[in-house]
């Protein structure tokens, strides 16, 4: 008993300091400064899924390995949204009553749990990936820490933050009353339920090596080990527990005195029922799963031609390394990662700039900054590869925009002002001020081959409406090379002239 008490405390220390590194990560006022925590992104299972052309496929057979081994402990281990579920539920035992803290035995959803899951797969392999957006959760919690907690904290520290959005700080709030709400009621139903990495993972976890098992023998049914189930799996009355739903958490070995009830070994021959969970026959099982696969099929066949993919003429740029908008929507779950990473603030969760297929996916703009010209952070940041890591030579020359100058506009044409922010704040000298014949003023010109579309002279440009603007690319292209060695380290407190 000693032992399971050992790795249950073991467990609760770790994902505690998992989550709170990975809460610091997204809400901290230091974007950018956690790069540890990046790190652990790239352990997150969908995202890896998602990124197997990036590299993620060791992640995949690292945590499928795990969990044919030990059942589920991802869930109660590394999973963030997991970890959080936890932590609601535990603080609900506080203000129950004793006859309130018990919970009862539920029989799996299997028909609905299947069916989000095959229908997820089968989005995925025809190259959507909206259900994952609003399923994967990874991507739900880096959602809610971006743009629900960091406002919050921000606003609590007095700390200016321009990047939130209001929109998306309603959908994040809308998500985690319902999350939590739902936690503290029915602890671990989203992830047994609705998650459809919860679902691929107990579909292995059946068959794990080690597992909890009732001793039929020993029990006496006095239902302890029932009462602190958070998965509602273990049904006292028949000894049985639904594997597929256990995350492994070992709440319930210690309330067994007789040792009724053990994790072990369990690849041996064993006629009982022991470790089986109810419901589970074969034919049963069988059923629920061809009826969740044609409706799922149905399901997603209908989708993707509702949601056939059209050229979509967007209104805000891509964060760079993005590619083109089809591959960003293709392995993007907008967890964010980018957004709290970048030390701008420019990324921004996307609202109709890219369509409904690509809301909250990450977009950027320069209202408040521009891309630093030896910047990566969002790529680094990135789990999926959708922000392709690249050598820092070939991010300094990513065309994800083309500028275009509205000379009338120029406070030197217009006011007869010197100006020339824009030449200053050009890193690669694709806007250069250049003089007039039959005047001693010098105007803006600019050379649109050579600009990457940092946002440099957008940002700094003190005109209004702004004289020069940075052009949006659904296609994101090298530049030319400049003709000089422009590694300019610009630093701006505020215009530059």
């Amino acid at each position: 008993m000693q032992i399971y008490g050992f790795f249950r405390w073991a467990r609760r220390i770790t994902a505690l300091a998992l989550f709170s590194g990975l809460l610091y990560f997204f809400v901290s006022i230091s974007a950018g400064a956690a790069s540890f925590w990046q790190a652990i992104l790239g352990l997150q299972i969908v995202p890896a899924v998602l990124g197997i052309a990036s590299g993620g496929l060791l992640t995949v057979i690292l945590v499928f390995l795990i969990t044919l081994i030990f059942g589920r402990v991802y869930c109660s281990w590394l999973c963030p949204l997991g970890i959080w579920q936890d932590i609601v539920y535990r603080a609900g035992l506080f203000v129950r009553n004793k006859k309130q803290r018990r919970t009862r035995y539920t029989k799996a959803h299997d028909t609905l749990r299947y069916f989000i899951l095959i229908f997820v797969i089968i989005c995925v392999s025809f190259g959507l990936v909206v259900p994952l957006l609003w399923l994967d959760p990874y991507g739900l919690f880096g959602k809610m820490a971006t743009n629900l907690g960091r406002p919050l904290s921000h606003l609590l520290t007095g700390f200016q933050y321009d990047a939130w959005s209001t929109a998306a700080f309603v959908v994040s709030a809308i998500l985690f009353i319902a999350l939590s709400v739902t936690a503290f009621l029915k602890g671990r139903l989203y992830c047994n339920t609705i998650c459809p990495a919860g679902t691929l993972l107990g579909l292995i976890s059946r068959y794990s090596m080690f597992r909890v098992k009732i001793d039929a023998g020993t029990c006496t049914h006095c239902k302890l080990c029932g009462m602190t189930c958070k998965s509602y799996c273990i049904d006292c009355n028949t000894a049985t527990i639904d594997t597929s739903r256990c995350v492994v958490c070992l709440n319930c070995l210690s309330k067994c005195s007789r040792g009724g009830i053990r994790y072990g070994f369990a690849w041996k021959r064993d006629r009982s029922r022991t470790g089986q969970p109810e419901g589970s026959q074969p034919d049963k099982n069988r059923r629920a799963f061809l009826t969740a696969a044609l409706g799922a099929g149905a399901g997603a066949v209908l989708l993707n031609r509702f949601t056939e993919k059209k050229r979509v003429r967007i209104s805000r740029i891509m964060p760079p390394g993005a590619g083109t908008l089809e591959l960003l929507k293709d392995t993007c779950v907008a967890c964010h990662a980018c957004v709290a990473a970048c030390p701008a603030h420019i990324i921004k969760p996307a609202l109709g700039e890219f369509g409904w297929q690509g809301f909250l996916l990450p977009s950027v703009s320069y209202e408040h900054g521009f891309c630093g010209f030896d910047c990566q952070k969002c790529q680094e940041a990135c789990p999926t590869g959708a922000l392709r890591f690249m050598p820092i030579e070939e991010k300094k020359r990513i065309k994800m925009g083309v500028v275009k100058l509205s000379l009338e506009l120029c406070i030197v044409e217009k006011f007869g002002t010197d100006c020339g922010a824009c030449d200053e704040h050009c890193p690669v000298k694709a806007v250069e001020m250049t003089p007039r014949e039959g005047t001693d003023k010098v105007f803006p010109k600019t050379t649109p081959r050579l600009c990457i579309g940092c946002g440099g002279c957008e940002y700094i440009c003190p005109a209004t409406p702004k004289a020069i603007v940075v052009i949006p690319l659904s296609k994101q292209r090298q530049a030319d090379a400049p003709a000089i060695d422009a590694t300019i380290d610009v630093k701006i407190d505020s215009f530059g002239f």
